[in-house]
Order: C-alpha cells, then sequence, then structure tokens
C-alpha cells in the first residue's frame, strides 16, 4: 500500500510505543475527525439538527466498531473520500465559498490517492461527473471547477512519494501495486475474498445497523418526490450517486471486503439523518407497520445473533465461548424503541436505538472479540520467539499460510518476510541466522524434506487458527552445529 496510512502508524508508535495502541490510535482518531468533520461540513448543507444527527448515526453504527479500530488504510481513506465529495458538493451549491471547498476537495483526493492507490481519485471523480451529467452541468467542470489550481495541487502532493517509490525499486513496486493489488483485485479474487452480487447490499445493510432497518422508508420518502429531485433537489441527487456509484463500481470486482464499500455509508446515514428530522418536525408521518417492521427486523437480528452465537458456533467452534449476550442490545432496543414509535416520541426512540447500538459496541469490545483472540497464534508465535532469539538475529517465512498480524508480533522493525512459492525456494532463503517459517500442520512434512542437510528443523509451537480450522505450526531451521543434544521444547 502507499505511505500515507504507514505515516500514520509510525506517528502513533512514535507516541504509545510499538505496541497494537499505537497502530491503532491513527484510525481512532480518523473516525473522531470524520464525525467532526460530517457535523461541521453539513451544517451548512442542511442544518444544525440533521448534521449532528448524521455524526451520531455514524458514531453508533455496528461497523463503525471495525473499521476504526483496524490499523488499515480503510479509514484514511473513508475520510479523505467524504472530504473530497462533500467539499464538491458545497463548492457546487455556495459560490461563495467555492475556489476554498475545491481546492480542499482536490487535495483530499490527492490524500486518498496517498492512502490507497487510484480509486482515491477514479471513484470521487466518476461520482462527480455522474452527478454534473444527471444535471445536465458538466461544463461545471471546465467552467467553474478550479481544474487549473485542482490538477498541480494534486500532482504536487501525489507525484512526490509515487516517483521516489519507483526510482527505488526500479518501478517493481508501482508495477506489482497497479497491476496486481489494484487490477488484479478487480479482475480476480484475492485471498479466497468473494461473494455473490448481493455481497454489499448485505453487507452495507447489516454494517449501518441499527440505521439501515429504517433505509426502507428513506428511499420510499425520496420517490415520493422523484419528479423534482434531479433538478431540485441537488444535494439528494449527490448523495444517492454517490452511494450507488461506490457500491456499484466494487459490486462489479471480484475480490469482496465489506471495508470496500464503508465510503457509500456517509451518504446513507446523511439520507437517513434527514429523513429522522423530516419525521421528528412533523413534515412526514411514516406508517406505523412500517415502523413494526423494520424493528422486528432489529429484533429478529438480535435474535439471530444469539442463537448463532449461543449455540451454532460452540458446536461447529468448541474452542470459542458461549456468546449468547451479543444480541441482547437489540433485543432490548428493538422491544423500547417500538414502544415509543408507536406513540410517536420520536427522539426518544431514536436515542435507544443509540444506546443499543453502544452497548452492542462495548460488548464485541470487552466481552467478544478477546476469545477470539485465543484462537489466533500470531501473537503467541511472536512472543515466542523473542523469548527465543532476543536481540539475536533471525529470519521470518511462510509456507501456504501468512496472516499480516504474524509479521507485527514475530517481526523487528521493518524486518520482511519471505513468502514462499515453492519449497524450491527454502535453501535460498536460509542463512546462518534461524528461520523461523509458519506453515498448516499437514505441510510440516514437506518443509522437513526441503530442509537442506546443512540446518535442523524443530516443531517449537502448534496452535489452531480459527479462520482456516486447522492447526498452524511454527518452525525453527537452524545451521546444524556439533552439540546435537540441546533441543527446544515445542509447546
Amino acid at each position: 500500500k502507499p505511505a500515507l496510512n504507514y505515516w500514520l502508524m509510525w506517528t502513533g508508535v512514535k507516541m504509545l510505543g510499538m505496541n497494537s495502541w499505537g497502530l491503532r490510535i491513527g484510525s481512532a482518531v480518523v473516525g473522531a475527525l470524520l464525525i467532526l468533520y460530517l457535523i461541521m461540513a453539513l451544517r451548512r448543507l442542511y442544518g444544525e439538527n440533521i448534521a449532528l444527527i448524521s455524526g451520531l448515526l455514524t458514531a453508533t453504527a455496528l461497523h463503525s466498531t471495525v473499521i476504526f479500530r483496524g490499523a488499515t488504510p480503510d479509514p484514511l481513506l473513508i475520510l479523505t473520500v467524504t472530504i473530497a465529495l462533500l467539499s464538491y458538493l458545497r463548492a457546487y451549491l455556495f459560490p461563495d465559498i467555492r475556489n476554498r471547498e475545491l481546492l480542499i476537495a482536490y487535495a483530499a483526493m490527492a490524500f486518498a490517492t496517498l492512502d490507497k492507490g487510484p480509486i482515491g481519485f477514479l471513484l470521487p471523480g466518476l461520482i462527480i461527473v455522474l452527478f454534473l451529467l444527471l444535471r445536465r452541468d458538466l461544463s461545471f467542470l471546465w467552467r467553474e471547477g478550479r481544474l487549473a489550481l485542482g490538477v498541480p495541487i494534486f500532482l504536487i502532493i501525489t507525484l512526490p512519494w509515487y516517483l521516489a517509490v519507483g526510482v527505488e525499486t526500479h518501478w517493481a513496486w508501482d508495477r506489482a501495486f497497479i497491476f496486481k493489488q489494484n487490477i488484479g483485485r478487480f479482475s480476480d479474487s484475492m485471498q479466497g475474498h468473494r461473494g455473490p452480487w448481493v455481497y454489499y447490499l448485505l453487507s452495507t445493510f447489516l454494517g449501518m445497523l441499527p440505521w439501515s432497518i429504517f433505509l426502507p422508508q428513506t428511499f420510499r420518502d425520496i420517490w415520493a418526490s422523484r419528479q423534482h429531485f434531479l433538478h431540485r433537489q441537488p444535494k439528494t441527487l449527490f448523495l444517492l450517486v454517490w452511494g450507488t456509484a461506490w457500491i456499484g463500481f466494487f459490486t462489479l470486482s471480484a475480490t469482496k471486503l465489506p471495508n470496500y464499500v464503508w465510503e457509500a455509508y456517509p451518504p446513507l446515514f446523511i439520507l437517513l439523518a434527514a429523513y429522522f428530522e423530516k419525521v421528528r418536525a412533523g413534515a412526514s408521518r411514516p406508517a406505523r407497520w412500517g415502523l413494526v417492521l423494520s424493528l422486528g427486523v432489529l429484533f429478529l437480528i438480535g435474535l439471530a445473533l444469539s442463537i448463532f452465537a449461543g449455540w451454532i458456533v460452540p458446536r461447529v467452534e468448541p474452542r470459542l465461548p458461549n456468546m449468547v449476550e451479543i444480541g441482547v442490545p437489540y433485543l432490548l432496543a428493538a422491544g423500547i424503541a417500538g414502544a415509543l414509535l408507536w406513540h410517536q416520541r420520536w427522539a426518544q426512540a431514536w436515542v435507544t436505538l443509540g444506546i443499543g447500538g453502544v452497548a452492542l459496541t462495548a460488548l464485541l469490545v470487552f466481552v467478544i472479540i478477546p476469545p477470539f483472540n485465543g484462537v489466533k497464534p500470531s501473537r503467541e508465535m511472536g512472543q515466542r520467539i523473542a523469548a527465543l532469539q532476543g536481540q539475536q538475529p533471525y529470519r521470518l517465512a511462510s509456507w501456504q499460510w501468512f496472516q499480516p498480524n504474524f509479521l507485527f508480533y514475530a517481526g523487528r522493525g521493518n524486518m520482511p518476510i519471505h513468502h514462499l512459492q515453492a519449497l524450491a525456494e527454502l535453501p535460498a532463503v536460509l542463512g546462518p541466522e534461524p528461520l523461523y517459517l509458519v506453515c498448516p500442520e499437514n505441510a510440516v512434512a514437506a518443509v522437513r524434506a526441503a530442509v537442506p542437510a546443512a540446518y535442523q528443523q524443530q516443531t517449537i509451537m502448534l496452535r489452531y487458527e480459527i479462520y482456516n480450522h486447522e492447526n498452524i505450526a511454527l518452525l525453527q531451521i537452524s545451521p546444524r552445529t556439533k552439540n546435537l543434544d540441546h533441543a527446544i521444547a515445542p509447546y
């Protein structure tokens, strides 16, 4: 990946040390900045109430718990894309701040590109062009779009790093990033991340819980004014194009991950917030049966979560405990909010659902996630390597298994890991230092057969891994010494 997220993680490590807090604090700060930006940017577009509601919906959604705790480039991409698109919309609607907002939009697209590559400007650009085409105002791009300033700003921010890494790696990084990590991921699924065409419709609905249960009412309200919003409601049109284009683009991609479409959440949260405020102000009266149905769906989701985590998961994965409590927040929130909405106490109902979202977040962070860490071998393997090696040098390699967090826990500084494509490559990565190699347990015999006679191999750890449902072995391969009686006890 490009450098921006690594700079953010480096800053966190400098402040808090090389640990999960140091690596993740940047994502948490970015999440807070996203909420703050939404509240500030939407005040002029929609008013203070909708701006505040949009921020609260974003903060309490289910997927926010996951995305803004991970040491990945996604939070920065979400923030920069949101800034780019909302700034462009503000520039389009408000001539008095047009210059400033357009420059912010171009700079944000540049930082998005520096964070995750061409997607940072291609998709925002596509959304802007589609919006202007639907408005029959494409000439805005060159007439008022300040391209003469925007393009140089974009290039000044992005080109230095891309050129530097290209020269440093003789353009190998650039080729691999563009053709494998971008075009390759779009044309062919990678690392088993695939799904049906409805994948993102389902993942978006689940990720935006508990608020997504009201999307049908929101879209129905928009549909009722469909004859006018193309030309009279540019804000609504822009948000619809934004969400639809982003989800549609990644639906066409062969590689599918829920994180890929989080950038479509902000426009949907804004549309939901606008609908909630409309209902609260009495400008729209939703049918009671529709509200009951929506909250019934949330109740059933909570019930399904409890059944799945309390009975099915422990049977399929006995190493995990009973987690029946996971569905309780949604069960309670749906029941209480249903009673409040029936009596048209709108604000209290929204607050109840928000509390349910926060409660589920707390459960996930403090109760549900810790047991899962016990069936992820990377941390324990890293501790074992550190105990054996101390400050002595060593190497890392993987064969038929790898998780990115293994390199974090097992590596030291900017240590690379050799991903073997064939066991014939093993002798080339061996040296005077011990080599620690991870592989599935059923591949240990093949690895042992590939170890040259001048080296000895020991299995120093065997741990179950939940994602692949198999045992993973940590092997130490080191040069043979005269004293062969010394052995490391596996555990």
